[in-house]
């Protein structure tokens, strides 16, 4: 009777086992959605180029630090926070506007007059890690701005070089 008990397996056996096996299906099933999915999620990507990568790949240019400097002194361009309005308010690089990807839409309603076609524009964020920039550039491309540029390093990257907020 005690070696029954030794060897008999327990009563969460069968749980594990169903557990393991849903576990399996989730990991193939999702290895195929993958494989079949025109929008795959890369398997190695660098994520240091990563923002570089899908702005070329919309036609968006991208700007260093020193090229930012260089297009604010010279004042020709339209320079956008994509932040929160609450982040914007705390620091932002010196003549931007505010245009938080949130609520782009109604930012585009009201900055509208501001954005013609021909006028270049310059999108920024917090850093390196945040996608609001780049996905404000691409709807401003969608609305017929003709000329976008990317910050990827945004207030980050601006204050790492030694530049002030405003």
């Amino acid at each position: 009777m005690l070696l029954k008990r030794i060897y008999s397996p327990p009563a969460t056996w069968p749980a594990l086992a169903s557990i393991a096996g849903i576990v399996l299906c989730a990991m193939v099933l999702g290895t195929l959605a993958q494989l079949a999915s025109p929008f795959r999620i890369p398997w190695i990507e660098d994520h240091g180029l990563r923002l570089e990568s899908l702005a070329a790949a919309e036609g968006i240019e991208i700007a260093s630090s020193a090229e930012m400097r260089r297009h604010m002194e010279s004042g020709s361009l339209l320079i956008l926070d994509a932040r929160s309005a609450e982040e914007y308010d705390t620091g932002h690089l010196p003549g931007a506007l505010s245009f938080p990807f949130a609520t782009h839409l109604k930012s585009f309603t009201e900055l509208s007059s501001m954005l013609e076609p021909a006028q270049p524009v310059i999108v920024y964020c917090s850093g390196r890690h945040c996608d609001d920039a780049l996905r404000l550039g691409i709807f401003l491309k969608s609305q017929g701005t003709q000329k976008v540029i990317l910050f990827p390093g945004g207030v980050a990257e601006w204050t790492r070089a030694g530049f002030s907020l405003e």
